[in-house]
């Protein structure tokens, strides 16, 4: 046999032996019932301290997991641990009712969904959502680990693909329809770096609602984020019953059947000028709303 036949069969052996190593290799992943499209998908990601004038006293920690065939259902595992440790933190405050929320946002502002991870005993917070659309999503936990002060941290998600982050966030003015409900504020031009006091009234019909009840232990929760730095803040309304007490304290839940207020006070501090998305949730009738709002701080 000549040189170049004797390469020829050396190179179709290697090939013959690699493939059957893919085979092996795909034959094995079928039989243990892995995914092999679904591995190559998962993400682990590290987050980013996202919580306005504050600093990270953890680090933070997600392994988003798609299912197979349907990268928009995504199995997300939280969890923390002390800086330069391994070993995830097992006790969390309850706050609002929860271990932990998790606000997720898609990059253009468009969609937000404020979810509620389950607390296993090792640690790991972990729930299954199915997201409205691929694209890259921006991903906030924010929870009280063992007997430290709020830890918010913020993961970039692609899910099925990524999407661009030109947000476009026209005036909204100081009122906005919400389903059957007008949701009106102050002010939507508040002072960085002060505390602001802005007045929120619900009205239903032109009158104030009577049909509100409480979500998750508040009048109702607002979330804000920074259109340039990406940073947030979460407050919640309180009554007007409720403004001559102890303010450095949460106020206790209120029970979620009861009646809520239609005329709240919100008290927050935007610590940075910009520009900010609010997504301002709210319990109505059976049904949960969100009004958002462009808000500028000066």
């Amino acid at each position: 046999m000549n040189q170049v036949s004797s390469d020829v069969c050396i190179g179709v052996r290697q090939y013959r032996s690699n493939w059957s190593g893919v085979v092996r290799s795909a034959a094995l992943l079928a039989l243990f019932g892995v995914n092999a499209v679904a591995v190559q998908a998962q993400q682990v990601l590290q987050g980013v301290f996202a919580l306005q004038g504050q600093t990270a006293q953890t680090e933070a920690h997600l392994k988003a997991t798609p299912a197979p065939g349907n990268p928009l259902k995504q199995k997300l595992d939280f969890w923390m641990t002390e800086p330069n440790r391994a070993a995830p933190i097992k006790s969390y405050q309850t706050e609002m009712t929860k271990k932990m929320h998790v606000v997720v946002v898609s990059n253009d502002f468009k969609t937000f969904m404020h979810l509620h991870p389950t607390l296993g005993p090792d640690g790991h917070l972990v729930l299954t959502q199915v997201f409205p659309a691929k694209g890259t999503y921006l991903v906030y936990t924010d929870g009280l680990p063992n007997q430290l002060n709020h830890q918010v941290f913020r993961f970039a998600l692609n899910v099925g693909g990524t999407s661009s982050d030109v947000r476009t966030l026209p005036p909204t003015g100081m009122g906005v329809q919400v389903g059957p409900y007008e949701v009106d504020l102050s002010s939507v031009r508040l002072r960085s770096g002060a505390m602001s006091m802005v007045d929120i009234n619900i009205l239903k019909d032109g009158k104030p609602a009577t049909d509100l009840h409480p979500y998750l232990g508040s009048p109702a929760h607002a979330v804000f984020l920074n259109t340039k730095d990406l940073s947030y803040v979460h407050a919640h309304p309180m009554a007007s019953d409720q403004m001559m007490m102890d303010m450095s304290k949460d106020p206790p839940p209120m029970p979620e059947n009861g009646p809520s207020p239609s005329d709240m006070m919100l008290h927050l501090a935007l610590r940075e000028p910009g520009t900010y998305k609010l997504w301002l949730q709210f319990h109505g009738g059976t049904q949960l709303y969100v009004a958002e709002f462009t808000i500028t701080a000066l």
